[in-house]
């Protein structure tokens, strides 16, 4: 294939050696991207993981870090991780009024409850005294898309305003803009939000009557208020199948952000019948991920399904470009010294590692 892309017209694309289409410049923007965007997709996988580590490389060098911030106990054959160091927080302990399809509330149970203003200080300063970095707040959803925050700021702000580098991070769904607001006066260090790109997955596995443009602006309205941004696509979040992360990943590019993360869909035990996705699917969304945004640290985070592929899944990470991977396999680790990285291990979240 022979193409030519008019990078002086959109110079998102303007870092990448692959060679695409023309397409005239009196095209809108968001058909340029788009159609960008279908080019990568149709591209060898190969090609795009080349081209993905070649700005990899370029924009952050040779260092990929582990995060490991002790949400879970987890060592490798050198560096033990001490449990909780960067802990996660449930503000609803294990109640969630969504009931989402892809979750149904289990990933909760492995945050320490914290159902109260005071509870949460008293876990905090517990947490500070035996050494943690930093905390998630997060929970479950209300029946309108977003965590219930609202009675934990003033303690967010004290806690930020008695050890401002102890730090904070929340993960919010949707929310209104007097709430983020009130989060930028706490000083949270950091927003988190599932970015979901199709009204299908909304509506069947969120079980919310919302639609794709309610998250595009609610990231919108969150970056123009100078939060530090750090969504999340959830590859495979239509119960295994490929549906909206690629509007998704064409919203968060066009919005810009501090750093992406991706976690993939982690089927629940029992009577759950979603796929798994395949290496290469997740390899492609990270690959292109990584394209189109050049110059952004780009995360696999804690969410991934121990699934006899998962070693295969880490390795194409690291073959697409990826800054992070939370915890690691140790064949992961061995690959990436193999192929010339040099590694790095840091007990914090993955979304606040600086390049």
């Amino acid at each position: 294939m022979s193409f030519l892309m008019d990078t002086e017209f959109n110079p998102l694309f303007h870092h990448s050696s692959i060679p695409l289409f023309q397409i005239p410049s009196i095209l809108p923007s968001f058909l340029f991207r788009n159609a960008m965007l279908t080019q990568f997709i149709k591209t060898p996988l190969s090609e795009l993981q080349t081209e993905a580590f070649r700005l990899r490389k370029l924009h952050f060098g040779k260092e990929l870090t582990f995060s490991i911030p002790g949400t879970v106990s987890y060592h490798d054959h050198t560096h033990p991780s001490p449990k909780d160091c960067f802990a996660a927080i449930s503000v609803t302990g294990s109640h969630c009024a969504l009931r989402c399809g892809h979750c149904k509330g289990k990933l909760l149970e492995s945050m320490i409850p914290a159902e109260d203003p005071q509870t949460l200080l008293q876990i905090v300063e517990e947490l500070q005294s035996n050494g943690a970095l930093g905390i998630l707040i997060s929970g479950g959803a209300d029946k309108d898309g977003g965590v219930p925050l609202e009675k934990f700021i003033p303690v967010i702000k004290t806690i930020k305003e008695k050890n401002p580098q102890f730090k904070v991070i929340c993960h919010t769904g949707l929310i209104q803009k007097e709430r983020a607001k009130e989060l930028k006066e706490a000083k949270v260090d950091q927003i988190l939000i599932d970015l979901i790109g199709d009204n299908d997955t909304i509506r069947e596995v969120y079980r919310l009557d919302r639609r794709v443009e309610d998250y595009e602006e609610t990231l919108l309205m969150l970056k123009e208020m100078g939060h530090r941004l750090a969504p999340h696509i959830i590859i495979g979040h239509h119960f295994g199948e490929i549906r909206g992360e690629w509007r998704a990943l064409e919203i968060i590019t066009r919005v810009g952000v501090e750093t992406i993360v991706l976690v993939i869909l982690k089927p629940l035990m029992g009577k759950d019948r979603s796929r798994t996705p395949t290496p290469e699917e997740t390899s492609k969304i990270l690959a292109i991920a990584r394209i189109l945004n050049p110059a952004t640290p780009i995360r696999m985070g804690c969410i991934r399904p121990a699934h006899p592929s998962k070693p295969e899944i880490e390795r194409g990470a690291i073959d697409s470009g990826v800054n992070t991977i939370a915890y690691p396999l140790q064949g992961t680790i061995d690959y990436a010294k193999e192929i010339g990285l040099e590694t790095r291990f840091i007990e914090m979240c993955c979304s606040l590692i600086e390049p």
